[in-house]
């Protein structure tokens, strides 16, 4: 990439710093001295657990030209604000006003980091694409994000997420997208939102931040994604089981793999192992055909194969579904229906960590989850976390013949290694903060 380049003095200027005795350039910037490059400017973020400002004297030693800081440093020139991450998205949404490019934005309760990636991958056939980096979609990833462009950039995909109201409005201030979507509305971060009503709110928001000659892609399969788009007079491009881009059928040809026949594309093979995800490749095309893309199923593949979401394994006798990513009712729900839909004539177990920030509504929510795992032919249900009883209890209401709750990864490993037979599916998935992954690991200690 041509990359771009602003001197210490220009930044003053747009975060409203006093100038400093030099016109040092810069080409890039950091937040995390671990990663820091000679040359970069350093934000001195803080958090609840540190102060930014005292990695400064770091910074400069790691080579960094200035520092933008609530204090002085005798370190190196330090621009100094009353607030530095107000400053990095003062600097990238002005940085983001000089490219006057496509951006599409995009958020979701579920699937928005591997429709992004898929997305990118599409538009990457025939752009220069940026794109948010992993997963980092929030008020310091998005001006992080924005700061990759440069006159070489022709499409960025940028990816968004919400805690709470206001968050998503406030990263379309930032980068003034040009088109949106919603991939699905559903119950999740409900500690912030309240109820799902709320939560359509706030992912609105990505639409009503769109000028009159946006475009926004409408998930014609989500009931909150289409009142949405009543209220929008721009273009809207339609995607799902009818519309512009509509999927006609979906077979599975083999684990992991998914044959989907889709119009106006054709027939394109691609390794999902959830159906519940081919939505996020109707999204994907949408985008792609929008921008006059037509090489789809090799993009698709590759994002597909490095998307962090169900990694299958073999271990021991087991055939395993990782999807320790992260999770919510909705994608606890997809994965447990691709767990029932994987072919295999073994018993299923699920071993499933707590659906973390669900509020009032997570011992319902939990609930839930148990009755559909006896609904869907679950012989063994392992949970995990606070509301484990809920889920459990649930189960064995619905006649899973084995359900109950263990909290220590290796405990519920052993338990795991005990029930196993040859042919068995293993789906192991919770929120992040339950850290599943160690179940996961686990076992491999246990059959190494």
């Amino acid at each position: 990439m041509a990359g771009w380049s602003y001197t210490l003095n220009e930044l003053a200027r747009i975060i409203g710093a006093e100038p400093v005795r030099s016109e040092a350039a810069f080409s890039a910037v950091s937040t995390d001295t671990r990663k820091l490059r000679p040359v970069d400017v350093f934000f001195a973020l803080s958090g609840p657990n540190f102060d930014g400002n005292s990695f400064v004297p770091d910074a400069f030693k790691k080579g960094a030209v200035g520092a933008v800081t609530k204090t002085p440093n005798v370190a190196g020139p330090c621009l100094i604000v009353e607030d530095p991450l107000k400053a990095l998205q003062q600097f990238a949404a002005q940085h983001r006003a000089r490219y006057p490019i496509p951006v599409f934005a995009l958020t979701g309760s579920c699937g928005k980091t591997s429709t992004k990636d898929m997305t990118a991958q599409v538009l990457a056939t025939r752009y220069n694409v940026v794109k948010t980096q992993g997963n980092l979609n929030n008020e310091i990833g998005c001006p992080l994000s924005l700061l990759q462009l440069d006159q070489d950039t022709d499409i960025a995909v940028i990816e968004m997420g919400a805690n709470r109201k206001g968050e998503i409005a406030g990263l379309c201030a930032l980068a003034r997208p040009t088109e949106s979507a919603i991939t699905i509305i559903a119950p999740a971060h409900l500690d912030g939102f309240g109820d799902i009503e709320n939560v359509a709110k706030a992912k609105a928001e990505i639409v009503e931040s769109l000028n009159p000659n946006g475009t926004f892609y409408v998930n014609v399969d989500d009931i909150w994604c289409v009142r949405i788009a009543e209220f929008f007079e721009g273009r809207k491009v339609r995607f799902g089981s009818g519309g512009d881009v509509t999927l006609k059928a979906c077979r599975t040809l083999a684990p992991g793999e998914m044959e989907l026949d889709i119009a106006p594309v054709g027939t394109l093979r691609i390794p999902l192992a959830c159906r519940a995800h081919a939505s996020n490749v109707l999204l994907a095309l949408a985008v792609g055909l929008e921008h006059g893309v037509d090489t789809f199923e090799g993009p698709l593949r590759e994002a597909c194969a490095a998307s962090s979401r169900f990694h299958v394994l073999t271990i021991g006798p087991l055939t395993v579904i990782d999807d320790t990513y992260n999770a919510n009712p909705a994608s606890m729900s997809a994965s447990l229906e691709a767990l029932a839909e994987w072919p295999s004539e073994g018993a299923r177990i699920a071993a499933l960590g707590e659906m973390l920030e669900l509020g009032d509504a997570a011992a319902s929510l939990h609930h839930d989850i148990g009755t559909k795992a006896g609904r869907l032919g679950v012989s063994h249900l392992f949970a995990k976390g606070p509301h484990a009883c809920d889920t459990i209890q649930a189960a064995r209401t619905a006649d899973v013949p084995h359900a109950e709750a263990i909290d220590d990864p290796r405990e519920l490993a052993q338990a795991i290694q005990r029930i196993a037979r040859s042919g068995d599916l293993l789906l192991v998935k919770g929120s992040r903060g339950m850290r599943m992954e160690r179940v996961v690991q686990a076992l491999e200690e246990l059959y190494s």
